[in-house]
């Protein structure tokens, strides 16, 4: 039956480390190669590994993962995308936003299917 009526409380300590690894991962790609994708992919893929981490123990509800995802996954863009904004011309700056905005848009959607993933599946009983 696991844990029917115990709510879990937040590890945010360990959220904000594994956050900080995205970080430093998606920093160090985003140095590496200017390429949006990539920036995105090593974004990504911190959120990824852990919505599977997430779906092995079955411990999460789908509003949980979605927001420890997105908590991950902010930490993780954040300073990409300070790398990126900050440093661009005048003329650069609307396709900056254009690029922000759109992966914005991919990293809820990514967001959310790493929550579907991760989410625990129904107990009958």
């Amino acid at each position: 039956m696991g844990n029917l009526f115990l709510r879990e409380k937040e590890r945010w300590g360990l959220w904000t480390f594994w956050g900080v690894v995205g970080a430093l991962l998606t920093t160090y790609v985003a140095m590496l190669t200017k390429a949006p994708l990539y920036i995105t992919l090593s974004a990504m893929a911190v959120v990824v590994f852990i919505a599977i981490w997430m779906l092995y123990t079955k411990r999460f509800g789908f509003l949980r993962a979605l927001k420890v995802s997105a908590y991950i996954l902010c930490f993780s863009a954040l300073p990409a995308l300070c790398l990126l904004i900050v440093p661009a011309s005048k003329n650069q700056r609307p396709e900056l936003i254009t690029q922000s905005v759109i992966f914005a848009l991919l990293a809820l959607i990514g967001c959310v299917i790493c929550a579907l993933i991760a989410k625990r599946p129904r107990q009958y009983y």
